[in-house]
């Protein structure tokens, strides 16, 4: 029998020669932390080692089977003694990775997350991580390879998805994994060795001035179009756009507060939340146009609050279906691409509308670091990674004029 020990192992005695196994001795009362032994059996070796401190305070003996040589058994008892001492030790679970993603989504996601962001992460859960056609979701856990999470973006690339959809999928499922490696559920994360494909740029769609007059004369009778004007003269988002509410604009001081957002929930229906980021909560002023299109509204409103009397609902929201009840953000979707498609004009989504106030603004000369503020992006860079491309032509104007005021001094 061999037994290995770490920083001072107890004194060993054996007990039964014919078998060949060993036991510390009943006159030292100290286990040591980072011993074990390994004892022949039959075909098999047994290693047993001491595991670190439970959560009821006691330390537990582990026995395990190895099929092998000598020699392998006893460099996979070093790896276990080794991953204790330095705090790495996995404790054999037969959890799938199925079971654990749900345990990630009601500890952590429902905690650290918005109701919107796990509501995405249910969808690539449920639709490809935990399907049968893929196969990852039955596999253990702590049996997960990269090249299981290889053959998913293989799987999902072949029935017709596209690069960015892999990539989103890969990215909850990488987040969870990083939470299974600090919880001690797995030693390191699969994910990281199956590096997902990369997304193809997207064609970001959007309008210039003109187009948008166009489309403002052609849906001129639609009842949303304050807020698809509102899109384009704040470059709120669509959810900012339907959680806005009176008490959250001032228009004598001409300007409004993002705080809260609206969205329909799977399961839950319209929820009230908080903007997308920190820096998403965020003061925007008004110009003179957005001024004059809320005074409006606010009129109209009130002289149909007084026409419909008690089926009015008084719910304070900027935006509203004609009984005065928020308006869902999917129908104005729906809405706006019907428009879009009624009108002729080149295709653009509802968000494209935040895309095309960007695009204005660049075109504008209007700094990177102002354009963010109005956004509420998290930072710069998100608005440069975002727009950079469409701020190549002011780069280019930019230099033609330091060209032209310098080029008399060579």
């Amino acid at each position: 029998m061999l037994i290995l020990a770490c920083h001072g192992c107890p004194r060993m005695i054996p007990i039964d020669h014919q078998a060949r196994r060993y036991s510390m001795s009943t006159t030292t009362k100290r286990r040591d932390r980072y011993s074990g032994s390994i004892e022949k059996r039959g075909t098999s070796w047994r290693i047993r080692y001491w595991l670190p401190l439970g959560v009821d305070g006691k330390r537990k003996q582990k026995s395990e089977t190895f099929r092998g040589t000598k020699a392998e058994a006893s460099s996979e008892l070093r790896d276990r003694l080794a991953a204790i001492e330095n705090g790495e030790h996995v404790t054999t679970s037969h959890q799938t990775v199925s079971q654990f993603l749900a345990h990630f989504m009601k500890t952590y996601a429902a905690i650290n997350t918005s109701l919107r962001t796990q509501q995405g992460y249910r969808y690539y859960i449920h639709r490809h991580i935990n399907h049968p056609q893929y196969g990852v979701g039955g596999l253990r856990l702590q049996d997960l390879t990269g090249q299981h999470i290889l053959s998913l973006h293989s799987g999902m690339l072949t029935q017709g998805l596209s690069n960015r959809t892999v990539l989103n999928c890969h990215r909850v499922l990488n987040k969870a994994l990083v939470k299974a490696v600090e919880w001690n559920a797995l030693i390191r994360n699969p994910a990281t060795s199956a590096k997902p494909p990369r997304p193809k740029a997207l064609n970001m769609e959007t309008w210039d001035s003109d187009t948008f007059r166009i489309f403002t004369e052609s849906a001129k009778n639609s009842p949303f179009m304050p807020v698809y004007h509102l899109a384009v003269l704040t470059g709120m988002r669509r959810s900012e756009l339907c959680g806005l509410r009176w008490d959250m604009v001032d228009l004598d001081a001409g300007y409004l507060r993002v705080t809260r957002t609206l969205q329909r929930i799977d399961g839950l229906g319209l929820v009230v939340g908080q903007p997308k980021t920190t820096r998403s909560r965020r003061t925007v002023s008004l110009g003179q146009t957005a001024i004059r299109i809320l005074r409006t509204l606010r009129v109209e409103q009130a002289e149909r609050r007084l026409s419909i009397g008690p089926l009015w609902h008084d719910t304070g929201y900027v935006f509203t279906n004609a009984d005065g009840s928020p308006v869902v953000g999917d129908r104005l979707t729906k809405e706006f691409s019907k428009l879009v498609k009624v009108s002729g004009l080149p295709h653009l989504s509802f968000h494209g509308l935040r895309h095309t106030a960007a695009s204005l603004l660049i075109a504008g000369g209007v700094h990177a670091r102002t354009i963010a503020d109005i956004l509420g992006h998290s930072s710069i860079t998100v608005t440069m990674d975002t727009y950079g491309h469409l701020m190549k032509g002011i780069q280019e104007d930019a230099i033609n004029v330091l060209d032209s005021q310098l080029s008399g001094t060579l």
